[in-house]
């Protein structure tokens, strides 16, 4: 009978539990120690991400994991329409040099490169109100579509 109590007693703490590990739209609260949230970001070889868009809170810390379950390498960098196309005509011409990894600063701070089943986390702090992009900028990919929206609310 003790045991058959017990039991009943742990339901709702497993219920609670579960309930706290939702966020079926690919995104979770993060932990309540470090205040940052994490989205969870696929890169596929249709030259898509999934999810094509999120939305965030001005001043929002986020937490990207980004996991590639493509067979070929996809990048994935955070700025704004501008910082894309400078983005994408350096990683062009380190292509004309052979050096298809990203080496400036800036790219350090707001790119992954990640070969076939990799999953790498990049965090960003969204100041300001507006729209943010993600794209993949491997030869082709970001021209073929591969970019995704961040709303900054």
């Amino acid at each position: 009978m003790m045991k058959t109590m017990r039991m009943f007693a742990a339901v709702p703490a497993l219920v609670l539990l579960l309930a706290a590990c939702g966020g079926g739209d690919g995104s979770s609260n993060g932990s309540a120690t470090d205040g940052i949230r994490t989205i969870e970001i696929t890169a596929l070889d249709t030259l898509r991400f999934e999810p094509a868009s999120v939305t965030v809170q001005a001043g929002e810390t986020v937490r990207f994991v980004v996991t590639n379950a493509g067979q070929t390498v996809h990048d994935f960098f955070v700025g704004t329409e501008e910082e894309q196309m400078e983005h994408e005509r350096e990683m062009q011409d380190m292509g004309d040099m052979g050096d298809m990894g990203h080496g400036d600063a800036q790219a350090d701070t707001q790119a992954l490169t990640l070969d076939p089943g990799e999953t790498g986390e990049l965090t960003m702090t969204f100041e300001e109100p507006g729209e943010v992009l993600y794209g993949c900028h491997q030869p082709g990919h970001y021209a073929g579509g591969m970019v995704g929206t961040i709303t900054v609310e």
